[in-house]
């Protein structure tokens, strides 16, 4: 397919020269950063991070939980500040200013799947909650973050792994002895057949980057391939479970599989600086996913079975301009930043029933989709007193959509005219204000308007596109009495004027009313030592619709984790090494129907020894080895074809990882 194109990078990528001398470490200081709930995360801290995947680092912001119900090669399903954001409807992320989210995806809107980015390539990772900047745009509603990509140490890494979850995996990344981290090759390898029934994965990543000075600016290119192929163990029903006529690691028949594949590349010129400067970026995606599923087993077609198979091919590209500058007024130093985003997705999208042996019985979806976007946004950053920090800002985004291609209600494909698109206007104000931003208690203040866009299969051509609008009102205080010691306090207000809730057993967004949520986040980290780091995070949401005061399904309203990090203990003698032990505990979440779901704790950790030029990784999911529930959701089912189906609600359960060991082993050559 097309990722011929990455050996043919990889061969002829030229790196720094040699007499470029001792590499240059620049600071990028592009946006303010002033709420008390943003985390920022450096290589350093990324490498103490138990992390699996980059879908594991974000778990570094507090009060965001994901489950992996889907299979190791799935994107995950995020909940953050009592937002269901499924697979990413409501969390906005980025790779170097690129977004990640894919519009009308045919598994759902603004699906997040980052199994194409090793964690050996993050350079670090920028988290925010709420939606107070102004230059995250589509899907930016209860959050945001924007990974860095680079490779952190020099020369070539050969290493082979294996795990006890029957998994194994070979890595070759390079870096040049001098030059930039943004200068790197690599190639991986991993497949597994995990612990438990069907859940077998092979993935591929190839990655390439060229990164060079010219004068003041920096010029840079970068591409990364991925080739997943995997199996999803699906649901099991929790009556089966307690019978014994399941294990929790088991899989029903019905239960599916999947293959996906991704491109994605970009090219930077930047002028970076603390006073002032710009960067423009240009890039471009090319996608490829197939899925196969079934929730419910025979329930809705005793005849077929309520297998569906889904698949979309299609591509996007972008173009991305920052600038900023400090003023100098009245004695003061003031930031004034914009940018402006354009994007366009092009995508083909097929779902089909199919029977149990795979074959299709039932075309429902044919579809042929445009989607688009321009945004352009604006901040000034006052300062008209040392101990007053104001920041107003504006995002103005115009969103059209375009379906080429339908079935109607006779099953036929119908290839509609050419009218003029679907769009709708949004105007996204944003405003911060940061009082003793230099004391050693500050008081955070931020509202933000946050938006998703149209799912392109919902709308006909010439309707005005509806939009998803949330408003986030957050007041933080974060306090630090001593040297290497902080406390934050955050509270948070969202309201959403039309809550799209996601139906799982049909993989569609459903209208439900307007909602609020009310939260509350404490956040305590504390310096034991110079290289020893304790963190402890607990978050409370209550999300409810407003006509009604139901709670929200599904979305986590206790949410708490602790962890204790070394970073880089080095002796003075030729060992070093890094490690993290991290724990959290969810709390049960409201299910419909009144159900409520199990809490779980989970106890993960990973360490990285290094002596001489030999490395040694040990990553342990789940330390204490609990038997917990990933996902619990309520519907009607039926697995059994020759029995006869009830249609009352039952409780069905997604197992969360086991306990597994993997460890590496790998050398460094010059």
């Amino acid at each position: 397919m097309y990722f011929i194109i990455l050996p043919l990078l990889l061969a002829t990528v030229s790196f720094a020269d040699e007499a470029d001398g001792d590499e240059e470490i620049v600071v990028e200081d592009e946006l303010p950063r002033g709420t008390a709930s943003e985390r920022f995360l450096d290589r350093a801290a990324v490498q103490v991070f138990p992390a699996r995947s980059a879908d594991d680092l974000l778990r570094a912001m507090p009060g965001l939980h994901q489950s992996a119900h889907g299979g190791h090669g799935k994107a995950y399903q995020y909940f953050v500040r009592g937002f269901d954001a499924v697979h990413g409807a409501d969390l906005a992320v980025s790779l170097e200013g690129i977004p990640l989210n894919e519009p009308s995806n045919i598994h759902g809107h603004g699906y997040l799947d980052l199994h194409f980015l090793p964690t050996q390539l993050v350079q670090g990772v920028e988290l925010y909650k709420g939606a107070s900047r102004a230059e995250v745009g589509d899907f930016g509603v209860a959050a945001s973050a924007d990974f860095h990509l680079g490779l952190a140490e020099p020369g070539l890494l050969a290493q082979v792994g294996a795990g006890t979850d029957r998994s194994g995996d070979l890595l070759l990344a390079w870096r040049p002895p001098v030059g930039e981290s943004g200068d790197f090759a690599l190639a991986q390898v991993d497949a597994g057949l995990g612990v438990g029934e069907h859940r077998g994965w092979r993935q591929l990543n190839l990655a390439a980057g060229v990164e060079r000075w010219l004068g003041m600016t920096r010029a840079r290119a970068f591409a990364l391939g991925y080739h997943g192929a995997f199996e999803s163990p699906g649901v099991i029903r929790e009556d089966d479970l307690l019978d014994g006529s399941i294990d929790l690691y088991g899989a029903y028949p019905e239960a599916g599989d999947g293959v996906s594949s991704r491109l994605i590349a970009g090219a930077e010129l930047a002028r970076p600086g603390t006073g002032s400067g710009w960067n423009l970026l240009a890039w471009g995606a090319m996608r490829g996913l197939e899925l196969s599923r079934n929730f419910t087993g025979y329930a809705q077609h005793p005849d077929h079975g309520d297998g569906v198979l889904q698949g979309q091919q299609g591509g996007a590209f972008g173009l991305r301009a920052r600038r900023w500058t400090d003023l100098a007024v009245l004695g003061a130093t003031h930031r004034l930043a914009g940018g402006v985003d354009l994007r366009v997705d092009s995508l083909d999208q097929w779902e089909q029933g199919i029977e149990p042996d795979g074959s299709a019985w039932e075309r429902r979806i044919d579809a042929g989709v445009q989607q688009g976007s321009a945004g352009a946004w604006g901040s000034i950053q006052l300062h008209p007193w040392p101990w007053l920090e104001l920041e107003p800002g504006l995002r103005a985004e115009l969103l059209g959509v375009r379906l080429l291609r339908r079935i109607d209600d006779d099953g036929q494909v119908v290839i509609t005219p050419a009218p003029a698109m679907s769009w709708a206007p949004v105007l996204a104000p944003k405003a911060r204000a940061v009082l003793l931003p230099q004391g050693a208690l500050s008081l955070f203040v931020s509202y933000g308007r946050g938006f998703r866009s149209p799912e392109a299969r919902g709308v006909e051509d010439g309707d005005r596109a509806p939009v998803s609008i949330a408003d986030t009102e957050e007041l933080g205080l974060r306090w630090e009495p001593a040297a290497g010691v902080e406390l934050t306090l955050v509270g948070f207000h969202t309201t959403v004027g039309n809550e799209l809730i996601f139906d799982h057993t049909a993989a569609r967004f459903l209208s439900s009313g307007s909602t609020r949520r009310l939260g509350g986040e404490a956040l305590a980290g504390a310096e034991l030592l110079p290289w020893l780091r304790s963190e402890l995070e607990i978050t409370w949401t209550d999300g409810r619709y407003q006509a009604t005061g139901e709670p929200l399904p599904y979305a986590p309203r206790w949410l708490a984790s602790a962890g204790l990090y070394g970073q880089d203990v080095d002796r003075g003698g030729p060992l070093r090494w890094s490690g993290g032990l991290r724990g959290w505990f969810l709390g049960p979440r409201p299910l419909p129907d009144g159900f409520y779901s199990h809490p779980a704790f989970v106890l993960d950790a990973t360490a990285d020894v290094e002596l001489r030029r030999w490395v040694l990784e040990l990553q342990v999911d789940n330390l204490l080895g609990a038997r917990w529930r990933d996902g619990e959701f309520v519907y009607p089912s039926c697995f059994d074809p020759d029995s006869r189906c009830s249609e009352l609600p039952a409780l069905h359960i997604t197992a969360g990882e086991p306990f597994a060991l993997r460890i590496g082993i790998g050398r460094r050559f010059q």
